[in-house]
């Protein structure tokens, strides 16, 4: 056989051979592997405010027999900001329609940005010192339900995939049976159960798949209970070689508003173009 026929060959069997290698590498210490993962987890919302991004949202409605009969498509520009009145959704278009008036919606957001930095300014500092209180006791409410996550569930480690050609360590969690949380975010996520893919180098979360377990109430700005069989689904990446950020969510499921009406969900997200702000931004 020539040589220039075997050079393929030799190279598909090359392949395999890495990959069966890799397979067989054992798996890292659960206990300890998940605790270097859990410090590492952050709040999306809290790592994205030194990027912009565009938002593709799509919401899809079903008939009886569960074929899709209509979907809504909206795009922003999403300019985020640690002051959630301040984060703005640029409205780019609904259904590949562009809104009317952009630029007063602009400028009312200028407005809002301008009114807020005035009143900063005029803040005394008894005011100061409250908001700085307050803006810490939410950061320790955040690190209190990730201390009890290991409290909440049994997690197992379950193996190894890979993922855009990164390994990634497989997890299963479940509620524990009899166990009480103590955080209030916690007693919602105990009707939660699913399984998380981590990636190996970073420990960072790069796949997040959820059931609901039992009907749930959350406070979405009004109360909505969250009905049993209901799922979520959240991809991270890597972004310019930095910083670990979700670029797709969608959440299918049903759930009841104040306890009186039904309302059937499906939305899917893609976040896109992300682009870091100058520093000071």
């Amino acid at each position: 056989m020539p040589y220039g026929t075997l050079r393929p060959a030799v190279a598909l069997l090359l392949a395999i051979a890495c990959v069966a290698h890799a397979q067989e590498q054992p798996l890292p210490d659960p206990q300890r592997f998940l605790a270097d993962s859990l410090r590492s987890l952050r709040s999306n919302d809290l790592l994205r405010i030194r990027y912009t991004y565009t938002e593709k949202e799509a919401r899809y409605t079903y008939d009886s027999s569960g074929r899709v009969v209509k979907t809504q498509r909206r795009v922003y520009e999403v300019d985020p900001s640690l002051e959630p009145e301040l984060t703005y959704r640029r409205l780019v278009s609904v259904n590949g329609v562009e809104p009317a008036d952009p630029a007063a919606r602009d400028a009312e957001h200028r407005r809002k940005v301008q009114e807020w930095t005035a009143g900063r300014q005029r803040e005394g500092q008894s005011a100061r010192e409250a908001r700085l209180r307050r803006e810490a006791a939410e950061d320790r409410a955040e690190q209190a339900v990730v201390d009890e996550l290991t409290s909440i569930y049994d997690f197992r480690m379950t193996g190894r995939e890979t993922i855009e050609g990164r390994p990634a360590i497989v997890y299963t969690f479940d509620p524990r049976p009899g166990y009480t949380p103590r955080t209030p975010q916690g007693r919602i996520i105990k009707s939660f159960r699913g399984q998380a893919w981590v990636d190996e180098q970073d420990r960072e979360l790069v796949r997040l798949k959820t059931d609901v377990l039992e009907t749930v109430s959350v406070k979405f700005g009004f109360i909505f209970r969250l009905l049993q069989g209901s799922r979520g689904h959240v991809e991270r990446r890597k972004i310019d070689g930095d910083t670990w950020l979700p670029t797709y969510t969608r959440f299918t499921g049903s759930g009841r508003v104040f306890f009186l009406w039904r309302v059937d969900l499906d939305q899917a997200t893609e976040f896109t173009s992300y682009r870091k702000k100058p520093a000071g931004d």
